[in-house]
């Protein structure tokens, strides 16, 4: 999944994933819809923005891990305000992200 209020973003992501061999199986633009989905298809890994309108990553997060406290999440965010994120999850990038060591990681990560 790939969870990101910025519509681009999402798309940006998406198509470097999948040229990486990830499929993508959801794409969201707040919290609630990340958690839907999680539930809905489960699976391998989310990435995922903290800072959104209506449900932020925290609700995401939370949400998630009800479903699934092992769920594989990757916070990809542009604050640094939250407080012990790293963790509740796989790992965080700060934007801009280097989408080449985000793949490195989901990869060590996450069976794929």
């Amino acid at each position: 999944l790939v969870i990101d209020d910025e519509e681009d973003i999402v798309e940006t992501f998406s198509e470097f994933l999948k040229l990486k061999g990830f499929n993508i199986l959801g794409k969201g633009h707040n919290g609630c819809e990340a958690a839907t989905m999680y539930k809905e298809f489960r699976p391998n890994f989310v990435v995922l923005d903290m800072k959104m309108p209506q449900y932020d990553g925290n609700h995401a997060i939370n949400e998630i891990k009800k479903i699934d406290p092992d769920a594989k999440i990757f916070v990809v965010t542009g604050f640094s305000d939250y407080e012990n994120l790293d963790k509740k999850v796989s790992a965080v990038f700060s934007k801009p992200c280097d989408m080449k060591q985000l793949v490195k990681t989901i990869e060590s990560n996450c069976l794929v």
